[in-house]
């Protein structure tokens, strides 16, 4: 067997027994190639059965900066926490009655439901590049200090840091759901003004 082929046979398979590897498929030879460039040096002086420890150290840090730059993972109190991504699942939708018709529908085109969200640049994904961070914490500090009854910090705290969904913000807060909504909107608005 060929050097180069036992070489990516064993890091294909120690990238594909990373825990980091599930959900990311599709980024496999994106970690096979970063593990390889991390490691060949390694590869051309020692044996591949003497390394398979170190290398398997290699993929995990090679995975993580992958990860890193595709914007699937960032980094959260000293440790890695995976970014929401939006995955398009086509459903077909069914019609509420059978059409039996001719051939002449079969060219008909199926109807599909994407299970996306709005595509236009949302907040939430602002908010998770670093350089922008500092910036939409001081704007929304400065609503605060404007509206100090509106509570703008407690609930971008409690919503972008913490991650709480409406209804909780809302029980911590002592607001209705709908109360939250229209100052996360607010928020929103104030911050989107600001660039």
């Amino acid at each position: 067997m060929d050097t180069i082929q036992a070489q990516r046979e064993l890091i294909e398979k120690l990238v594909k027994s990373n825990n980091k590897f599930r959900g990311n498929e599709d980024l496999l030879e994106d970690f096979c190639s970063e593990t390889y460039e991390r490691s060949h040096s390694l590869f051309d002086s020692v044996e591949i059965k003497d390394i398979e420890g170190y290398v398997a150290k290699v993929v995990n840090t090679a995975i993580l900066n992958v990860l890193k730059s595709n914007g699937r993972v960032r980094r959260r109190e000293n440790k890695y926490v995976s970014t929401k991504e939006i995955l398009i699942n086509p459903m077909p939708v069914k019609a509420a009655v059978e059409q039996e018709t001719a051939p002449a529908a079969a060219g008909a085109v199926d109807s599909f439901v994407y299970e996306i969200e709005d595509p236009k640049a949302s907040f939430e994904e602002k908010i998770v590049r670093k350089d922008l961070l500092q910036k939409i914490v001081d704007i929304v500090l400065v609503a605060q200090k404007n509206n100090p009854t509106k509570e703008y910090l407690k609930i971008f705290f409690l919503r972008y840091v913490k991650e709480l969904k409406q209804k909780e913000i809302a029980q911590e807060t002592n607001l209705s759901q709908s109360e939250v909504s229209k100052r996360l909107v607010e928020i929103s608005q104030i911050v989107k003004t600001h660039f």
